[in-house]
């Protein structure tokens, strides 16, 4: 069966303009980003850690300090660097550690290939829970969550996202031209809203973002009710509402029954992200997040990119196999072997990409 079949089995809803499909699913999913003056940020003077690679490269320990009348939180922000004098391309790194070396981090390889990196901790920026009462979460949103379109910790952890890259556009080496924001899983699914809300992230990369992130809800694994290859059936709105409910506006949870949001997919995610690049990175023995219907995410969000004369997902009509990787078009997809995870495999690939397309034009 050819891809374009398979998405017509799903019967996606149409994408909508632009600025439509932002607003709904700021309503009906994520909650609405709080604006950049809800409180104001600030950064202390960079204190050096550790010289972290070869080549020169330094890591760095900066305060960000989020205040407004409701208080203030602070928080740490790693930048990795290399001081040579030149512009650099930078990722903003959503990290679930506190620890500058860890299992989804290659540090010393980014360095050496001539990429800055600013990242935080998730967790020092608001706890992964119910709790709306600790880090920045009492300055962006003091009563909790009270209105079904209030934002959820997805939103939040973006908002600190979108201020790091602010920072990061003051810093005399950053190449404005070249900025990115990944995550991994929940922060796959940070990363995208970030993107989507923010057009100074040139390139966007969600690495197994999985349901409310970068894989269709309709036709996937869960909603069919089928284990995938390895044993699992993807994961469903009922399943991620139950456990992570925080990650979200309340609104989300009136899905939780039939699994499928009426009025949108996740295609919408990835469409508000054009002009600019979008890139999906999937597992093969990732059934949770069903890296099928990733792929198929992709293929029906380049609608918008074509649309404007662009190349959406460049592809050559199959499902890939582990290993393969389709970066040539605005939206790109890679299916590396294995399990859940961000790999070395997965960043060379991001940095493929984004060295792939410095040239074309938005």
């Amino acid at each position: 069966m050819s891809l374009k079949q398979m998405l017509e089995e799903r019967a996606l809803p149409p994408l909508r303009p632009q600025e439509e499909m932002v607003e709904l699913l700021q309503r009906e999913e994520y909650g609405f980003l709080p604006p950049a003056d809800a409180a104001e940020t600030s950064f202390s003077t960079p204190k050096t850690i550790e010289h972290a690679a070869p080549n020169g490269a330094v890591l760095s320990e900066i305060q960000m300090t989020v205040q407004n009348t409701h208080g203030s939180h602070t928080l740490p922000v790693h930048y990795l660097s290399v001081p040579d004098g030149k512009k650099h391309p930078l990722f903003v790194f959503l990290s679930f550690s506190r620890a500058t070396v860890n299992r989804y981090y290659p540090m010393e390889m980014l360095a050496e290939r001539g990429f800055h990196v600013l990242s935080f901790c998730c967790t020092d920026a608001v706890s992964d829970d119910g709790d709306f009462s600790n880090g920045v979460a009492p300055l962006l949103l003091p009563g909790g969550q009270k209105k079904g379109d209030d934002c959820g910790k997805i939103a939040m952890w973006a908002w600190c996202a979108i201020r790091v890259l602010e920072y990061g556009l003051t810093l005399p080496e950053t190449d404005a031209g070249q900025t990115a924001v990944i995550g991994h899983s929940r922060l796959g699914k940070t990363a995208l809203f970030a993107g989507m809300m923010e057009p100074r992230f040139r390139y966007v990369f969600s690495n197994s973002g999985g349901c409310a992130g970068d894989s269709l809800y309709r036709g996937n694994l869960g909603v069919r009710g089928e284990k995938g290859p390895f044993g699992n059936t993807g994961e469903t709105v009922s399943a991620i509402t139950r456990v992570f409910p925080f990650w979200f506006c309340p609104n989300y949870r009136r899905f939780a029954g039939t699994n499928i949001p009426e009025t949108f997919d996740q295609h919408f995610l990835l469409a508000s992200i054009a002009p600019r690049f979008v890139s999906v990175a999937a597992s093969a023995e990732d059934d949770w997040a069903d890296p099928v219907s990733e792929q198929l995410c992709c293929l029906a969000a380049s609608e918008a990119w074509e649309k404007r004369g662009l190349p959406g997902l460049v592809h050559r009509d199959a499902l890939l196999t582990p290993g393969e990787a389709l970066l040539s078009g605005r939206v790109a997809f890679q299916l590396r072997a294995g399990a859940h995870f961000l790999s070395y495999r997965n960043w060379l690939w991001d940095m493929d990409y984004m060295e792939l397309h410095r040239d074309d034009a938005l």
